[in-house]
């Protein structure tokens, strides 16, 4: 009868720590996904707010009445009377780092406009000073605050979620820039309309970057190399009186940068 019994099997001590090694390692995998949520969650619920006490002030227009408004301004030439949409002094009793507020309607991009005299300073920090890799839509630190430069650079991160500058890699469709023409810079001025003329990835180096420029023969070189670059052609003729703003965010990769160039109509 004793020789029936069967013999109890241990676990070999190699797999037993192989499992706790693995558990450990969900273990943390988990906190750290829970600690990258929270972290997004906390720069949406910022920049959300902003939203929906900024965008009280913004009159909604359709599509047609801008398209209306654009085609008027490129005949008559003359410009549109600077409404004031946003109640920037407000913003910038909160920080006086905000220079204004873009807008692109119907893409998800509505943020304050930051500028600081490190540009590193805003690719981790919110409006609010906190530290958040969310950071801020900010300016290139080298260029005027006021947009008296030729070409001024706008960054901002292009997150996961779709929030911050995700949203300007849908310009790959030709489609969706017709759906979605103008960048709305609201300034302490007042508000002004841009004219998305060019888009397309290049380098972090890329000399699409240069700014400093005069109205002369080389600027009007560089605007015809950045609108040649272009994925399509977009329609948008561009010359070397025109002001310009180039969006940028990184590219999946984290390698490339993906631009977005548009031309100041009012």
């Amino acid at each position: 009868m004793g020789g029936n019994k069967k013999k109890k099997k241990k676990v070999p001590v190699p797999l037993i720590v192989a499992l706790c090694v693995c558990v450990v390692a969900l273990g943390v995998s988990i906190w750290q996904l829970s600690d990258i949520f929270l972290e997004y969650k906390a720069g949406t619920d910022e920049y959300e707010e902003l939203q929906q006490y900024v965008l009280e002030e913004i009159p909604e227009e359709n599509e047609t009445d801008t398209a209306e408004t654009e085609n008027d301004t490129e005949e008559t030439g003359t410009e549109e009377e600077q409404v004031q949409r946003v109640a920037l002094s407000e913003l910038q009793a909160q920080n006086p780092d905000t220079v204004g507020w873009i807008e692109i309607p119907g893409t998800g991009i509505s943020y304050p406009l930051m500028q600081a005299d490190d540009n590193a300073y805003y690719l981790n920090h919110t409006f609010s000073g906190k530290v958040n890799s969310a950071g801020s839509i900010f300016m290139e630190q080298l260029n005027s605050s006021d947009f008296t430069d030729l070409h001024t650079i706008i960054y901002g991160h292009n997150m996961k979620n779709g929030s911050m500058f995700a949203g300007l890699k849908n310009y790959s469709s030709p489609s969706y820039l017709v759906s979605h023409p103008t960048v709305y810079l609201d300034l302490a001025d007042g508000t002004h309309a841009y004219q998305i003329f060019s888009v397309y990835e290049a380098a972090a180096d890329s000399d699409s970057y240069t700014i400093g420029f005069a109205p002369d023969e080389q600027y009007e070189e560089y605007l015809r190399t950045i609108k040649g670059r272009s994925e399509y052609d977009t329609g948008v003729d561009v010359t070397k009186d025109d002001f310009i703003i180039t969006l940028s965010t990184c590219t999946r990769s984290g390698e490339d940068r993906y631009l977005v160039h548009a031309k100041k109509l009012w």
